[in-house]
């Protein structure tokens, strides 16, 4: 898609692996309730998770982007057999409304892809020129994807977009429905709260130990302690192997002439210009600005100061704040007329009124560099910077290669090539997906690696971010064993409070709730229940109620007159008993300033729910009609290589 161009930027590797892990998430969509739980039929080969209009979603591919996740969001690892086959659905989702937008002709063109990229990832372009293919190519490699992946991806995300933007433009906001959302918006209530915190609760309970032994007895085969496994990990940084790279006189002289085009200057104009816009105006005004435009040549041309005149009557804001400068242009970079003067009118003579789709412009050429070749000297320090950073990928990837291969011989043995980048392995003992790796916290991805792996062996190449390759090995496996009672006894304990105190925290909030129905005020409530009366601040529907949480988990309230009781709402286990305080209308009169703001945000929320919902149906219908199915079996074995 992009024509070759070699030059490089030392950082550009580490720049454009965090933007493409963003880009790949993004293309993650909303949940889609119910979807993959039933089952699309026959289900595709063991290698295949999904089908989706001919085209096979494989496993591999689902495990690269479930690891580029696990790798960016702070996850609980037990929560892998929920989220991944939720992922795994949200996956297919995507590539069956691109699917569908592209049968339905909104296909994105090979220059759609170039230019949202372009965009995205402004890093593959230096002075407005392309990277590469090859350096395109091998930014790509280190998170896992081709350049036909990548952009097969980028294509399914314009085309599922410009769905969604067929649904905003479809969407109405009718007057009732901006009014109710401006009142919504600007209405605030405060009020008066107790509540009912189980972590506050039962704080003296005391469990014999006796009755801690008896259902240590009882339940015995319900407490074990895990296998635990020893594992030595080495994790091997691009820094330490550009350390030890050489780059000789003669491979920079090499590149250089292998990419002599690389270097040619093109034929360069410094221009400055004032701008009288015509651009999504009336056609009447064509005239007046053509008019104006003769006037202020006729005031330059009688000395007054170009500067001054671009800060009175220019709109091109880009340039208007360095006097009218555009700086260097090449040729084909402005629009036609504008060019042609620029390379061939006479050097600092004020142009005539030239007219271009933006209306008037008025332009002074300040400068012109011709065609040139940059020196070897000149372009020496980009250069060795360029292979210095390219070696460092190929060298990373074989000393990766040759540390696993040295470690297979003698798994036991600190391996040569180790000790050569000054690599000391990180020993710990895994016992479950929560285990912290010295250094690094939590890793499911690598411990799907150790789980798979039996005493001697090592695991293949695996990557921990930008520039950093690790591998390890299992040197001992524990098996899983009876716990003893001391083992278990803070366990049990733990289990038996938190039972009691939810009995207790269910039966104090019975006794509101009763207090409640017998005409109780907020202060008896706390009164009888032990508890105090708070205070939050005012807010509104879509804010925070200090010392409860979002509005919405006491929305409820709104609807109340001050003095009435609401409750109890509940939040991360806590339950709240409200009195509403006060309440404070929406200010109607401020809607017109903010109509169009309100018409907006009413039109988004609408093609939101109509999207989902929409996506929602084609997928479902996509299912019945054979273009989706998913391998139920697939989908869960992938779920339980990162299960504990």
């Amino acid at each position: 898609m992009f024509d070759l161009f070699r030059r490089k930027d030392t950082n550009l590797r580490i720049v454009l692996g965090v933007l493409l892990g963003l880009v790949a998430l993004s293309m993650v969509v909303t949940l889609i309730p119910g979807f993959g739980s039933s089952g699309f039929g026959a289900g595709p080969g063991d290698d295949t998770v999904a089908q989706v209009c001919g085209q096979p979603v494989s496993a591999k591919e689902v495990r690269l982007k479930v690891q580029q996740m696990l790798n960016r969001q702070s996850l609980p690892p037990e929560s892998a057999a929920i989220f991944i086959p939720q992922f795994v659905d949200q996956y297919v989702a995507v590539k069956g409304v691109a699917c569908f937008a592209n049968e339905t002709g909104l296909i994105a063109s090979d220059k759609d892809v170039a230019t949202k990229i372009q965009k995205d990832v402004p890093a593959l372009w230096q002075d407005g020129k392309f990277v590469g293919r090859q350096m395109y190519e091998m930014m790509l490699k280190q998170t896992g994807l081709t350049i036909a992946q990548f952009e097969d991806s980028m294509k399914k995300d314009i085309e599922t977009q410009r769905l969604r933007t067929l649904m905003l433009m479809s969407a109405v906001a009718t007057p009732k429905e901006v009014e109710d959302a401006f009142r919504d918006s600007e209405e605030k209530i405060k009020l008066d709260y107790v509540v009912i915190d189980p972590a506050e609760t039962g704080q003296n309970i005391q469990i014999p130990e006796a009755e801690l032994l008896a259902d240590y007895e009882k339940n015995k085969i319900n407490y074990r302690t895990p296998e635990a496994r020893v594992v030595k990990l080495y994790v091997l940084d691009g820094s330490a192997v550009q350390a030890s790279m050489q780059v000789t006189e003669a491979e920079l002289r090499r590149l250089y002439s292998d990419n002599l085009d690389n270097f040619r200057s093109p034929e360069q104009s410094k221009v400055r210009h004032i701008l009288f816009g015509t651009k999504d105006k009336p056609e009447a005004e064509d005239a007046k600005m053509r008019t104006l435009a003769e006037s202020v040549y006729k005031q330059l041309k009688a000395g007054a100061k170009f500067e001054d005149m671009v800060n009175k009557y220019s709109d091109d804001k880009g340039s208007k704040a360095n006097g009218g400068s555009v700086g260097f242009i090449t040729r084909g970079q402005t629009v036609k007329n504008f060019d042609e003067y620029s390379f061939t009118g006479p050097l600092n003579t004020l142009s005539n009124p030239i007219k271009t789709e933006f209306g008037y412009h008025l332009i002074d050429v300040q400068e012109r560099k011709p065609a040139g070749m940059r020196s070897f000297e000149e372009v020496r320090g980009a250069l060795e910077a360029d292979l210095r950073q390219s070696k460092k990928s190929d060298g990373l990837g074989k000393a990766a290669d040759q540390l696993r291969a040295e470690l297979i011989k003698a798994p036991t043995q600190v391996p040569a090539i180790a000790q050569q980048y000054g690599l000391t392995p990180m020993q710990f003992e895994y016992t479950s997906d929560a285990t912290p790796v010295p250094g690094l916290g939590p890793k499911p991805e690598l411990f799907a690696l150790v789980k798979q792996l039996k005493k001697g062996e090592v695991s293949e190449v695996t990557t921990l971010g930008p520039e950093r390759l690790a591998v390890l090995s299992v040197d001992s496996i524990t098996p899983s064993r009876q716990s003893t009672f001391e083992e278990s006894k803070a366990t049990i304990m733990g289990g038996k409070l938190v039972t009691l105190r939810n009995k207790m925290v269910e039966a104090r909030k019975q006794q509101g709730i009763n207090l409640m129905k017998s005409g109780g005020d907020l202060a008896a409530i706390a009164k009888d229940l032990g508890l105090t009366v708070k205070q939050t601040q005012e807010f509104n529907r879509q804010g925070f109620a200090d010392g409860i949480g979002p509005a919405s988990a006491v929305i409820d309230a709104f609807s109340r007159t001050p003095g009435q009781l609401s409750g109890p709402s509940t939040i991360d286990g806590k339950w709240f008993f409200v009195k509403l305080v006060d309440k404070k209308a929406a200010d109607m009169s401020l809607l017109p300033a903010r109509r169009s703001e309100i018409v907006n945000m009413v039109k988004n929320r609408k093609a939101a729910e109509r999207a989902d919902i929409f996506e929602e149906t084609l997928v479902k219908r996509l299912a019945n009609d054979g273009k989706i199915k998913v391998s139920e079996d697939v989908k869960k074995r992938i779920a339980a290589s990162y299960g504990s």
